[in-house]
């Protein structure tokens, strides 16, 4: 009896034993079994912090981003020697052995030093979280801030020519050819500002006065449809614009800029007696105060334009304040106006390119916008974070096509709740809600309200460093709010009818798949295939007017649908170059174009099927110890129509090209740097378009685009100098109906950073 109670005493001590330590395992084990990693990113030459910056165990999933002041910290990591890797847009990868020891922080800083070969830029746009360029899964390219500024252009626009795929038709930003020229109605290419919405809600445009080049850090351009993480517009691309955080030390910029515009080509275009100039000014400053960070920026930019109304006078000022609550939260606030009153170039006259005709000159414009956001972000622990967001976009047109009143704001509020959370070391998604608002009231729409609830999804996994699968998916309800059969409230125009006053209602599902694969050595294989939508905007549903020729609303579009697929290499060569070739084909379903009756007016209707595929090539090569350096791009597309029908009167036919779409667009930059001084040029070429390419004047003289510039650069400590001249072969060409390039001018600039 002693024995079997002895038994079982010691079974019962056992099993006691057992749980205690079960219950306190994991305990011990977040205690004592992992090390922390913590550190400081810098720039090399100035010290600043980068925030932004990937910090990345190599060969795992572990990794982090710095903060505002380019602190970063990695918990969790398990006891070894691993390699740290660092890397941030437009800056030298680095890379250093640490060793991580149990209940041990250990610290690590990072100098970074300026390159032009970025096949590690870390972006965010591709998939809301950052990663680096090489593994993402769909075509990416990104442009720096101080990239754009060597270029000295005058607004942020003129400098995206240099992202491979990326063009200009007047005031429209093509990727991929996907937007073509839509008179001012929409673009299938969604702006983002700092990931916020951007586009105005009556026309679906971007604003590009609204944001200095000094106050951006970098652009992320997304090549092909993106809707499944950010919906409507995101048809033909993403162009995020990321704004420059504020600096631990106080630090003031100045930049200014001025010039002259030279004579016409022919002397028989000379149309005044007058110097013709333009100039610019902006200032920033930016510095941290313990816990909180600020940045502010005001500038002005006036012109004489080089032709008849073409002359304004812009005012823009910035703001963007972070406060840290501690290592794990921060709020963000960033605003942004601008003024713009300014001539409206409509066309030239037939003999003149530089001239408009008598009915247009008097035509001015005079817009004010702002754009403002609230971010709150949090990370409750190394697995998860949440991002809450809230933001308006207002412009008000006050007086366009010499008629004045009867315009109210465009407004498009917005929400958006994000969450990110780590499963494993292999798997991460990301979930989101989306809420828009639109609203626009003036004379020549009405008075019209929609909303957009959007929930989303995207999940990467990562079963091996080499291989990386993405698959997202959003759903989009869109609704028109119904309203009056006609609006009676406009005392400068009779009643303007409402061809929807029931409404409408609208839902789509836009999915999206890709991967990558690294091969041996620095050779990247992606490939993606998603679908896309654009709903179509208040403006291009509703706008009617008599000047400067009849426009009649068409209610009853439908919303633009794509499915896109795309197949690419990317290939570094040691220090040289840095190379990548992909090959894409886009399928579009009732695409919008804006078109010309045959009674003369103008209309928009929906081209039921059309294609648009090609190819896109890019390098950057470096020699002569990065004294030399070239960048190279091209991209040959084939936009075609690929079924026919009469639309509206509009005849399409089957194989034409789809309108203000240059088949080939090739960019060629080199450089020549030694000491303080740079020679820099830029070619830009873009082929002729097709008679059936152009709405108005088909038997107008067309051209190649053959535009060269070229600039020398001088920099001593914080100040560049630089002269330029635009245009410097004095070529005229036209990429929309009678409406020349700029001719040839000279400027002189200034940029200083203390």
């Amino acid at each position: 009896m002693k024995r079997l109670t002895s038994t079982r005493a010691v079974w019962v001590h056992i099993l006691l034993s057992a749980s205690i330590w079960l219950f306190l395992l994991p305990a011990l084990a977040a205690a004592q079994f992992y090390g922390e990693l913590r550190g400081q990113v810098n720039e090399a030459q100035s010290g600043e912090a980068l925030p932004g910056a990937n910090v990345h165990l190599h060969g795992t999933a572990r990794g982090a981003v710095t903060d505002f002041n380019g602190m970063f910290e990695i918990k969790r990591v398990p006891p070894g020697i691993y390699t740290l890797r660092v890397s941030f847009v437009g800056y030298q990868t680095v890379m250093t052995t640490v060793r991580a020891t149990v209940d041990t922080i250990t610290y690590q800083n990072f100098s970074l030093k300026p390159s032009t070969l970025e096949i590690a830029e870390v972006v965010i746009t591709a998939s809301r979280r950052p990663e680096e360029i090489k593994t993402a899964v769909v075509s990416i390219s990104a442009l720096t801030g101080q990239e754009a500024l060597r270029r000295d252009p005058l607004r942020l626009d003129a400098a995206l020519t240099s992202i491979p795929g990326v063009s200009l038709v007047g005031e429209n930003v093509n990727v991929r050819n996907s937007t073509g020229y839509t008179r001012g109605l929409g673009s299938r290419v969604l702006i983002l500002l700092d990931g916020i919405p951007a586009l105005t809600s009556d026309f679906g445009t971007m604003n590009w006065d609204l944001l200095p080049i000094t106050d951006v850090e970098r652009v992320e351009v997304i090549k092909g449809p993106a809707s499944a993480l950010y919906g409507s517009f995101a048809l033909g691309g993403v162009i995020n614009i990321i704004t420059r955080a504020p600096q631990p030390q106080g630090r003031l910029a100045i930049r200014t800029s001025a010039g002259i515009y030279d004579k016409p080509y022919e002397s028989e275009w000379d149309w005044t007696d007058r110097t013709l100039n333009f100039n610019r000014a902006d200032i920033s400053y930016s510095r941290q105060v313990g816990k909180l960070g600020f940045r502010f920026s005001l500038g002005r930019h006036e012109s004489t334009g080089d032709r008849q109304n073409r002359h304004f006078q812009r005012w823009n000022f910035t703001g963007k304040l972070i406060h840290a609550f501690g290592s794990r939260s921060e709020l963000t606030l960033f605003g942004a106006y601008t003024r713009d009153r300014r001539g409206e170039f409509v066309q030239s006259r037939l003999e003149h390119p530089y001239l408009v005709p008598d009915e247009f000159l008097a035509y001015r414009i005079a817009l004010d916008a702002y754009t403002f956001y609230l971010q709150y972000r949090l990370k409750t622990n190394d697995w998860l974070e949440f991002k809450w967001r809230a933001s308006l976009v207002r412009q008000l047109t006050g007086n366009q096509f010499k008629i004045a009143g009867d315009f109210q704001p465009a407004q498009g509020p917005g929400l958006d709740w994000q969450l990110h959370a780590r499963l494993d070391s292999s798997m991460s998604f990301t979930l989101g809600l989306e809420y828009h608002y639109d609203f626009a009231e003036q004379r020549d729409i009405g008075r019209h309200f929609t909303y957009t609830l959007s929930p989303y999804l995207q999940q990467i996994w990562q079963p091996h460093w080499r291989l990386r699968f993405t698959a997202g998916l959003r759903y989009d309800h869109f609704y028109l709010l119904p309203g009056p059969e006609q609006y009676t409230h406009f005392v400068k125009r009779k009643p303007v009818v409402n061809p929807l006053p029931d409404g409408r209602e609208e839902q789509y599902l836009s999915p999206q798949l890709g991967m990558s694969y690294q091969l041996l050595g620095e050779t990247v294989l992606h490939a993606a295939l998603g679908r896309g939508i654009r709903i179509p905007v208040l403006g291009e549903r509703f706008l009617q007017f008599e000047q400067p020729l009849p426009f009649l609303p068409n209610a009853t579009i439908f919303t633009e649908r794509s499915f896109a697929f795309e197949l690419g290499v990317r290939q570094r060569l040691g220090d040289l170059a840095n190379l990548e070739v992909t090959a894409f084909h886009n399928t579009y379903r009732d695409l919008i174009e804006p078109v010309i009756k045959p009674d003369a007016s103008g209309t928009l209707v929906n081209i039921p099927h059309a294609w648009i595929q090609g190819i896109e090539t890019s390098g950057r090569f470096q020699f002569w110890r990065e004294r030399l350096r070239l960048e190279a791009t091209a991209t040959w597309t084939d936009p075609a129509i690929t079924q026919t029908s009469l639309v509206d009167g509009v005849l399409f036919q089957e194989g034409d090209l789809l309108s203000y779409r240059p088949r080939l667009i090739a960019y060629l930059s080199p450089s020549l740097n030694y000491g303080p001084f740079s020679l820099e040029a830029d070619y830009t070429f873009a082929s002729k378009l097709e008679r059936e390419q152009v709405q108005l004047y088909k038997d107008d003289q067309r051209v190649h685009k053959k535009q060269l510039d070229m600039r020398l650069l001088y920099r001593w400590q914080g100040l560049t100098a630089q002269l330029a001249v635009r245009n410097i072969l004095q070529y005229t060409y036209t990429e929309r109906e009678r409406d020349a390039n700029e001719v040839r001018n000279f400027a002189i600039g200034m940029m200083w950073e203390q």
